[in-house]
């Protein structure tokens, strides 16, 4: 693993470098856009619930979000909308309004600090190394995502009229690291459920798998940044 990890530094810096003055003419693409690549995670489960409504983040501070570690096993629209259901909620707690008081670090300055810091365990990230990165790309918040595998679950009864469930038991490693004071701000694992229900007529219709991994993502992420400010 540490060589892999060394590999993919390597990579990445090559690409880094050989894009780096073409990215600079363009508009910078934040940190929350780019988040639909990294590498996998995997850690200790301990689930929590918040129940609080997600809102917009009124705090003066920089957010630098990693990115996104898929290790799921989804395929095709259940793979797009988990990882669209991550973007939406940060955009909601982080628009990156002009007028915001809270800054999204961008993706070229996540990047070259990633590669700068690079992690010892790509799949475990210590305090200590997002805290490096963190202060690397000047980001005051790191936020750090990962969807572990999905179980799944089908339900229901058909006979010529009949109703069908389909049900997603997501679980999602999520950190949260305090770049200044050095320390978690969160950082557990956390188990949301979806769920999908049709009534068919004989075998027409059917309930959405990827609508229940999406509500799923939604249920872990909302509960991850309404417990921190």
């Amino acid at each position: 693993m540490k060589n892999f990890c060394k590999f993919l530094a390597a990579v990445m810096l090559a690409v880094f470098c050989v894009s780096g003055s073409a990215l600079a003419a363009e508009k910078e693409v934040s940190s929350i856009d780019a988040i639909d690549k990294g590498v996998a995670d995997t850690g200790e489960t301990h689930f929590t619930k918040t129940g609080l409504e997600l809102t917009e983040c009124k705090e003066d501070y920089t957010v630098a979000v990693l990115p996104y570690v898929d290790v799921s096993g989804l395929e095709g629209r259940s793979r797009e909308m988990a990882v669209n259901a991550v973007k939406e909620t940060l955009e909601k707690k982080y628009p990156g309004k002009k007028k915001s008081p809270t800054k999204i670090a961008g993706s070229n300055a996540v990047q070259k600090a990633m590669l700068a810091h690079p992690f010892e365990n790509g799949e475990a990230p210590t305090l200590e190394e997002l805290v490096a990165v963190g202060k690397a790309c000047n980001a005051d918040r790191v936020i750090f995502i990962s969807l572990l595998p999905v179980r799944e679950n089908e339900t229901g009864f058909m006979v010529v009229v009949g109703s069908q469930t389909y049900s997603a038991v997501v679980t999602m490693k999520l950190k949260c690291v305090d770049v200044n004071n050095e320390s978690f701000l969160y950082n557990q694992n956390i188990e949301g459920i979806g769920s999908s229900s049709s009534i068919n007529f004989w075998r027409i219709g059917e309930p959405s798998h990827a609508k229940a991994v999406k509500r799923g993502v939604e249920d872990c992420m909302e509960n991850f940044l309404t417990s921190f400010d």
